[in-house]
């Protein structure tokens, strides 16, 4: 794991900020903060067995997997709201967050795949106010999210795809960074469906978990299935993912 705050990672798209948090910061007392807003009041998906208070006097959503991970937070640049947040647990030994709750099919479908380079995709939540609705489904991929989605009406709020796909960046380099070839991930399959769609292959390694709302199962992600998939469509979304600074990021056009 990073802590070494000199090494933390920052990069921006036209309209966010991306940021890894680090253990210890008031950037990470914000950060658990934002998860227990999500998570817990909102969603409800998360009855932590504690509520540590942050500094700032509120409650803090966190768990024994925290130490293990790698942390990021995502802000629109122009208003300092606080956009998404999701985190990477690292191989460790305390196991992967998905492992005592899931059922998970052995063997693996990749025959590399080992604990020592699987980490997984979690705590990834995005903020009411820049989160797609049913009623966006056709509309444009592109713009500003201040008018289109903050100002707007909630029926009216347009996707984003710059704040997504910039999460999915940091995940992507940072598993680089820490040599993880797979991700394990659980998914409901309409999040699994449209991962598919955008071309990042999410492979089902368990059956549905009907005692989580809403039910969901384990998707395993290679690294490498996933950049040979874009590549292939011959869309601008693999540069934009292994641009390693600002400068470098093309910009994204609709989909």
């Amino acid at each position: 794991m990073n802590t070494d705050q000199t090494k933390v990672s920052s990069m921006e798209t036209v309209y966010f900020r991306f940021e890894e948090v680090v253990l210890g910061t008031p950037a990470y007392e914000l950060y658990l903060e934002f998860r227990y807003e999500v998570f817990c009041k909102e969603l409800q998906r998360i009855v932590p067995s504690s509520c540590p208070l942050s500094s700032n006097g509120r409650f803090m959503e966190t768990d024994q997997y925290d130490p293990h991970s790698r942390h990021f937070m995502a802000y629109h640049k122009s208003t300092g709201i606080s956009a998404a947040s999701a985190r990477v647990i690292l191989p460790n030994p305390t196991g992967l967050n998905v492992t005592p709750r899931y059922v998970i099919y052995r063997p693996l479908p990749y025959l590399d795949a080992t604990e020592a380079n699987i980490g997984e995709i979690s705590r990834m939540a995005i903020a009411p106010e820049f989160r797609r609705r049913q009623e966006d489904k056709d509309k444009p991929f592109q713009g500003d999210p201040e008018p289109e989605m903050i100002y707007q009406p909630e029926k009216n709020r347009r996707r984003q795809p710059e704040l997504v796909l910039g999460i999915y960046r940091e995940i992507y380099l940072l598993c680089q960074q820490e040599n993880i070839k797979y991700c394990m991930a659980a998914m409901d399959n309409r999040f699994s469906r449209l991962l598919n769609t955008l071309g990042f292959p999410c492979v089902p390694i368990g059956p549905i978990n009907e005692n989580v709302q809403p039910p969901r199962r384990v998707y395993l992600i290679s690294a490498f299935e996933m950049e040979r998939s874009l590549s292939q469509r011959g869309t601008q979304i693999l540069s934009f993912l292994q641009a390693q600074n600002t400068n470098d990021t093309p910009p994204l056009a609709p989909l």
